[in-house]
């Protein structure tokens, strides 16, 4: 098996990280063990989906569902792995009206 540094986009999720439900975005790293790209891709955005933030319901409708993009993902060495694979960044931040 291959190992993958995966970045992924997410892109309007209502949470309420604040005290009052906002739009957020937020980057995500994932370090990931898998056959090929697309199966870690897969694997990644599932992880990310059971983040504790990510997981409560969603108050947006149906045309303003929130989404997981993929940003990158390469192919990295043992050592970067060994060291990144239990940790998930997650940077959130607030999306404007507008966007």
């Amino acid at each position: 098996m291959k190992r993958y540094k995966i970045q992924l986009k997410g892109e309007n999720f209502l949470l309420n990280l604040s005290g009052e439900p906002r739009k957020f975005g937020f980057h995500a790293t994932k370090y990931i063990r898998a056959a090929d790209p697309e199966i870690a891709e897969k694997m990644a955005i599932i992880i990310i989906r059971q983040t504790p933030e990510l997981r409560n319901p969603n108050l947006s409708g149906r045309s303003d569902r929130p989404r997981i993009l993929l940003e990158s993902i390469r192919e990295v060495n043992f050592l970067l792995f060994f060291f990144k694979q239990r940790s998930t960044l997650l940077r959130f931040h607030a999306e404007e009206d507008g966007f």
